[in-house]
């Protein structure tokens, strides 16, 4: 099977909270330059509706933003047969009009939407932004995460969904001129400890779909590199990665 952009590629542009420049699959997984599309790529996997699943998100963000959370799930529109290009101008009205998915809240609303068919989440995050909002939510160390990913994909019992954003990888620096610069937190051999593990829930049919997200124009050092980094992982997991 060979991969395939699912909207029209924009070019290597700003990815603020709502634009999204990139969306790719290949099998079941996904790449994206803004998170906010996970939520939609999940659906196409499996119906969520109806399947009881587990989540491992791992990002340096919650990216569950709990701001008028009953409002944006009452008036989520169905995500069954809805297309990718309705997902993303789905509106809605708070203050003023905005979109209604955006890279701070898909999760939220995910975990409030199906909290009765999600049975287990592990958030290995940075602690930037609201806790989710599930009993029992486990938050790993990053050491945790590469030593115990597998067991946890194999002991969960469910389905999973795996959701990855690349500014999990990286961190802040003040350079001698005063100036933020971005670089990489972990090593080759780190992510290739934690991808390998991915892969492998995959081949044992663990994990139902695996979100990859590059934020490339916040907390990490552009396009390039994120490109770069993904094309490793994705060289990892044995997927086809798009040229860009």
């Amino acid at each position: 099977m060979t991969g395939s952009h699912l909207i029209e590629f924009q070019g290597l542009l700003y990815s603020g909270s709502v634009t999204q420049n990139l969306l790719w699959k290949d099998s079941n997984v996904f790449l994206m330059d803004n998170h906010r599309a996970a939520l939609w790529c999940w659906q196409q996997c499996f119906d969520l509706y109806v399947e009881d699943h587990c989540i491992l998100h791992i990002d340096r963000h919650t990216d569950a933003l709990g701001a008028w959370l009953e409002k944006h799930v009452s008036e989520m529109p169905d995500l069954r047969g809805l297309s990718i290009h309705d997902y993303l101008s789905a509106k809605i009205f708070l203050t003023t009009e905005t979109e209604l998915f955006r890279w701070d809240n898909y999760l939220s609303i995910h975990i409030e939407k199906f909290r009765d068919q999600l049975k287990g989440l592990i958030s290995a995050d940075h602690g930037d932004g609201d806790a989710p909002q599930f009993e029992g939510a486990n938050r790993p160390r990053p050491d945790a995460l590469s030593e115990n990913l597998l067991h946890w994909l194999k002991t969960g019992g469910k389905s999973w969904i795996v959701n990855v954003d690349l500014d999990y990888f990286f961190t802040s620096i003040t350079t001698k001129n005063e100036e933020e610069e971005w670089i990489p937190l972990f090593s080759n051999e780190y992510i290739d400890i934690v991808f390998s593990q991915i892969r492998k829930g995959i081949e044992d049919g663990h994990i139902k779909v695996v979100t990859v997200c590059l934020t490339p124009s916040h907390f990490t050092p552009g396009w390039e590199a994120c490109l770069k980094l993904s094309q490793r992982i994705f060289g990892i997991l044995g997927v086809k990665h798009p040229s860009l």
